[in-house]
């Protein structure tokens, strides 16, 4: 295996792939699990709210209503819908893509749990569509990084360009909660090789997650310019003075989450369609915002279940 080619994988925050094993040792186990999460107070038939259903052992994913006679899937609005693979082997790439800090391939999930290359990628593209960020209902008033980055999407341009702002790279930004240690993170213009970050973009992604009494900090780039004008308490840090912090105005947080995301790319996915990128992001995204979560792996099974 080449340089740059390999997985870093480091053990679960929550759960060892051998405590993994032993806590569902058969399918069933699995099945149980989800159906006290998803049936906490007993299993009851979509169609018609009965309760007089049947669970045969023979198609342990679905039950029978005995009410209305209509059939529905444990997994009906879920990642594994449709899905015939076995559910300890879901667990077992939920367990990989949680603790590879720069990603996992859909190549290196084909190498262990082997069928088809098909299977490994929708099951990997799955498990990042329940890691897919959830938007909060209501911005906050906290102290704010704002930063972006440039990756290249789509198919490679064989142009000679500077590297970053003004490139035919695609733009993600990056808005930091330094209070509630999370980031949010958006690809600006999906499938749009070459366009532009503007500042009324800019301001429309910050708006999301932060309230106008908020403390934002930016570097130089002109595009932040329209928070002054929008009245802001907007603190830059310089980069091409070589600033990086002064007085604790600095993106630092948010610099160094792009490099881990672009490690990534370059040693685990090489190359990312502009029509998944978002997906990519989401992914790495979950990982830094549940890093000192205990539960992480639990939690992610229970968005899983969420179509």
């Amino acid at each position: 295996m080449g340089k740059g080619s390999q997985t870093t994988i480091v053990r679960a925050i929550g759960i060892s792939f051998l405590e993994l094993m032993e806590r569902f040792p058969t399918e069933m186990d699995v099945i149980d699990y989800f159906l006290n999460i998803k049936y906490p107070k007993g299993v009851r038939c979509p169609h018609c709210d009965s309760k007089r259903v049947v669970h045969r052992k023979e198609t342990p994913r679905k039950f029978q209503c005995n009410a209305c006679n209509n059939s529905f899937s444990l997994f009906k609005s879920s990642i594994f819908k449709n899905s015939k693979v076995n559910l300890r082997k879901w667990l077992y790439v939920t367990h990989l893509v949680i603790n590879a800090k720069k990603g996992i391939s859909a190549c290196q999930v084909h190498r262990e749990i082997r069928g088809s290359y098909k299977t490994s990628w929708r099951m990997v593209h799955q498990i990042r569509k329940a890691m897919g960020q959830v938007t909060t209902k209501n911005a906050v008033k906290a102290i704010f990084e704002i930063d972006e980055t440039y990756v290249q999407a789509g198919p490679k341009i064989k142009i000679k360009s500077k590297r970053g702002r003004g490139t035919f790279k695609t733009p993600i930004v990056g808005v930091y909660n330094r209070e509630k240690d999370r980031i949010y993170t958006t690809v600006a213009h999906p499938n749009k090789i070459g366009q532009k970050l503007t500042g009324k973009q800019i301001l429309t992604i910050l708006k999301r997650v932060a309230t106008k009494d908020s403390i934002i900090m930016t570097d130089e780039f002109r595009g932040y310019n329209i928070l002054d004008r929008r009245g802001y308490d907007h603190q830059k840090i310089n980069h091409s003075k070589y600033q990086y912090s002064f007085n604790g105005i600095n993106v630092n947080t948010v610099e160094g989450f792009w490099s881990i995301f672009k490690r990534g790319i370059v040693g685990s996915y090489h190359h990312i369609s502009g029509k998944y990128l978002q997906a990519y992001i989401d992914e790495f995204t979950f990982r830094f915002n549940n890093r000192k979560n205990k539960d992480i792996f639990y939690d992610l099974l229970e968005r899983s279940l969420l179509e």
